[in-house]
Formats: structure tokens, C-alpha cells, sequence
């Protein structure tokens, strides 16, 4: 026989359990309920194209189906997906401009960006039983907007104060952000980060507030945070910026986002929760994983052959994918030489999913280009393998220290295939000779300081100086913990 639901005053906050949905850089999560499935899309940093759409049946099988942002040149920042009246809403933040995108099918055609003209951080949507539309911004305020929500209709108002985090809790900031709202009977639910994203393993949260009506008054709740790392001995840090959800059997989860423990350069992953309702309707999340819960599955191939007519949704370039930049032909993929080194190449990238994997990369250096494959986290953080096509593979590396291994060896041809085992941030990296034999260049590189940037380290494919590079086949293979 089941417990009788507790009293949200009774609870006592402590450490939960968390399992993983996606694993790689996949923050600040945000997802809806469509008509047929649940959708999901994430932050993306300066990565092109973005706002990558997943579909699932019942929320832990996660397929990508589009991207909703098709190539706008900055920063991109997800603010939350909507379906509202037979559409979908995406509110997000692109080249520093606060947007709305939409469509009628989530694989799209998706519009172009809307810019909603107001300063708004971090926003989430909510239509009140009237059909009066909000955003929700960080720092607890509110702001209108029109019925067809493309524009905003008033301005900024205070609505909401934040959950005063203990004064002896080691946090990076207040940062009251990603509002994210949902109505359960009388009730309108709130939760919202606190803590701050990048500080210490226990700074991030998440926390609860309910009110009768969005005009408030909001009260936080008693038990609250709802979602934190408690000590650096957990399996997850800096858990925090949820989504409250309704899953198909009526059971309700959380969605979030974490660090893996002692794994930084895989960045933020995205989360779920159980979340159970105490006898006085608030949402807490209970200490044990439930037993019965399905098991996560995400139908993704980082391996490509490159013989498809389109890029994979694995891909993205950093900061512009202007089709110019390559050619899908030949049972090949051409990246056009850009920049003057691997660092300002922008180059083509995925995000890894496992803690050790083994990757390789065959290509084929053309005119005066230098190719290769390298870790990516930032042009400022960097470290790979490159041939030129004066016939030389080199050490690729920035703001990565430097070992005493070679930084360079003669190479007989303009075909090569390089191969990277990264184990736990320590990463050899290795190339085939002509004989079919792999030569080590570098046994080990720590690459943990990837992890110290916002989007982590990524595998990435690059051409830089004159002329292309010919990428005949890419191998992902997870490798067991």
C-alpha cells in the first residue's frame, strides 16, 4: 500500500537521484508537450545551425528531428519551447537579440527570427486561462505579450522575489533565471534557477514557487530547493535551470541540466527526476529512483559515411554554416579552407557522449589547404592533428600546455586518417602510416581544461589556409567507463 502523499513542511531537502537523458553539451533544457509527442531543444553557444528540436514518445527516448535556428551569425540561447494553439513557439535569445521563431510542424519550416525588442534574459511562456500571453524573465519579473505572441505589449514588471538561498552556502551568485511555468489544478507552478551556472559543484539549483494567479502573489516553497547538489561526493553537479512535465501516464519528471562529476569537458547534460506531489499540492522530488522507470535511449549516429545529400543533425559549425562552406558530393564531404590556422577555422563539430570514446577521421588534403580533426571548446582552447599539404602532420594546440612530445613529422602523402582515444580527458593522438600501421605522435594530453569553457569540448573537423580538405568518413565508438 502506498505512503500517504507528506506535507510539504515536513520534507527535508537532501540529495536525489538523478539519471542522464542526453550526455555532452546539452544545457539549459527546455521541452513541451505537442500534440502527438514531447518536444525538446536546448542552449547552444556560438554554434550554427541551432535550437536543435528532439521528439519523444514518453520522454526518455529522445529522437533529433530538425533544427529551428537555421544559421545566425553570435550567440544563441534558448529560452523555451512552446505549443500554444496549434503552433509552436520557440523564445530565444540570437546574436544578442531577444527572439521569437515558430511554426505549425516542429521538423519545420521554421520563420526567421522576430526580435521582441525588450531586454529579457532566460524568459518562459505562459498563457493564463484568459488567453493572455507572458514571458516570464530572469530577476523575477514579467512581461505581456501580444495574442499571437510575436511581439511584446507592455514592459518589464516585478512579479516575484527570489528563495533566499542560505547565507553559509557556497554559490556563485543569486542569478534568479530560467522561469519555466505550468498549471496543475488551481495552481501555478514556477521553477526557476538559482546559484548561479558556473560556480562551485553545489552552486547551481533549482527552486519552487506557486501562486493561484500569474498577477501573484507567489509564494516559494517551504521545502525548497527543489533540485541542488548537496556535496562534491555526488554523481552530478551544479543540477539545476528545470522543467516541470506531465509525462503519458500521468507520472511527473523533471528536466534539467549537470555537470558529471570529475568530468567537466563534457559540459552539461541534460537530466531527468521523478517528481511526486505532497497532500498540500506542491512538487517535490522523492530520494530513490523509481524502479519501473524506462530506460533512456537517444536515437542519434555521431558516425557519418557523408553519403547522405544533407548534413547530419549531428553537425554544427562554429559561428557561420553557410552551405558555401561545403559540399556533399562523391560519397565525400568538402570543407573549403578558411582562416589561417585550425583555432579561426570555424570548423565543423559534435558533441562527444561519452567519458572515453576513440574517434577517426579520413581525409584528403586538396590545393595548398591544411586539414585535420582536433577537441574543440573555444578558439582560445584547442589540441589535435593536422596535415598540410606541403606533405607535414602537425600538433594542433591553443591555451592547452604543451608536452614534449614531436610537434611535427614528415608524412608521404595527401591522404591520411587520424585517430584520437580520449580515456577520461587523457588523450592520445595517433595517425595511419602507409603501411596500414598507427604511429603514436602524442600519448597523452589532458584536456580536462576544455571543460573550463561554457559549451565544453567538442570533436571537430576543420580546413584552414588555401584551397579544401575532402573528408571521406568519420567513427565515433563510445568505449565502456
Amino acid at each position: 500500500m502506498k505512503n500517504a502523499a507528506p506535507l510539504a513542511a515536513d520534507l527535508t531537502p537532501g540529495p536525489t537521484v538523478a539519471h542522464p537523458l542526453l550526455v555532452g553539451d546539452w544545457p539549459d533544457p527546455t521541452v513541451c508537450r505537442g500534440p502527438d509527442a514531447y518536444y525538446m531543444t536546448h542552449g547552444c553557444g556560438p554554434y550554427q545551425p541551432s535550437a536543435l528540436i528532439w521528439r519523444s514518445p514518453d520522454l526518455f527516448e529522445w529522437t533529433p528531428i530538425a533544427h529551428a535556428v537555421s544559421n545566425q551569425i553570435g550567440m544563441a540561447w534558448v529560452g523555451d519551447i512552446d505549443f500554444y494553439q496549434g503552433r509552436f513557439y520557440l523564445y530565444c535569445s540570437v546574436a544578442r537579440q531577444h527572439c521569437v521563431v515558430h511554426a505549425e510542424d516542429p521538423t519545420g519550416p521554421w520563420s526567421e527570427p522576430i526580435p521582441l525588442l525588450a531586454p529579457l534574459f532566460d524568459i518562459g511562456h505562459i498563457a493564463d486561462e484568459t488567453g493572455a500571453r507572458y514571458l516570464f524573465n530572469a530577476g523575477g519579473k514579467r512581461i505581456r505579450l501580444t495574442d499571437n505572441g510575436l511581439a511584446v505589449a507592455g514592459e518589464l514588471e516585478k512579479v516575484h522575489d527570489a528563495w533566499p538561498i542560505p547565507a553559509d552556502w557556497s554559490i556563485e551568485c543569486e542569478c534568479l533565471e530560467a522561469p519555466r511555468l505550468v498549471k496543475r489544478g488551481e495552481w501555478y507552478h514556477m521553477i526557476a534557477a538559482e546559484g548561479g551556472t558556473f560556480g562551485p559543484a553545489t552552486a547551481h539549483m533549482a527552486v519552487v514557487a506557486r501562486a493561484r494567479s500569474l498577477d501573484g502573489p507567489w509564494e516559494n516553497a517551504p521545502h525548497n530547493p527543489f533540485i541542488h547538489t548537496y556535496s562534491r561526493s555526488e554523481a552530478w553537479w551544479t543540477k539545476g535551470h528545470g522543467n516541470l512535465i506531465e509525462g503519458p501516464d500521468g507520472r511527473w519528471w523533471c528536466i534539467f541540466h549537470g555537470h558529471r562529476a570529475h568530468h567537466t569537458s563534457l559540459s552539461r547534460c541534460t537530466l531527468i527526476e521523478p517528481v511526486e506531489w505532497t497532500a498540500d499540492e506542491w512538487p517535490y522530488v522523492p530520494p530513490e529512483w523509481p524502479q519501473d522507470a524506462p530506460a533512456a535511449r537517444v536515437n542519434l549516429e555521431l558516425s557519418d559515411d557523408f553519403t547522405a545529400p544533407t548534413l547530419g543533425l549531428q553537425w554544427q559549425f562554429h559561428e557561420d554554416a553557410s552551405t558555401d562552406r561545403y559540399e556533399l558530393a562523391g560519397e565525400s564531404l568538402t570543407l573549403t579552407a578558411r582562416g589561417a590556422e585550425a583555432h579561426s577555422s570555424q570548423p565543423l563539430c559534435l558533441k562527444p557522449r561519452d567519458e572515453s570514446y576513440v574517434i577517426e577521421a579520413e581525409l584528403e588534403v586538396l590545393g595548398s589547404a591544411t586539414g585535420g580533426m582536433m577537441l574543440f571548446a573555444a578558439p582560445d582552447f584547442s589540441c589535435g592533428l593536422e596535415l598540410t599539404g606541403a606533405g607535414t602532420i602537425r600538433r594542433v594546440w591553443n591555451g592547452m600546455r604543451q608536452y614534449r612530445w614531436a610537434h611535427e613529422v614528415p608524412y608521404p602523402s595527401r591522404r591520411i586518417t587520424f585517430r584520437f582515444i580520449n580515456r577520461h580527458e587523457d588523450v592520445a593522438f595517433q595517425y595511419r602510416d602507409e603501411g596500414g600501421s598507427w604511429r603514436t605522435l602524442q600519448p597523452g594530453q589532458d584536456v580536462g581544461r576544455l571543460g573550463d569553457t561554457t559549451n565544453g569540448s567538442r570533436v571537430a573537423l576543420f580546413a584552414h589556409g588555401e584551397g579544401a580538405v575532402r573528408f571521406l568518413r568519420f567513427e565515433y565508438r563510445g568505449l565502456e567507463p
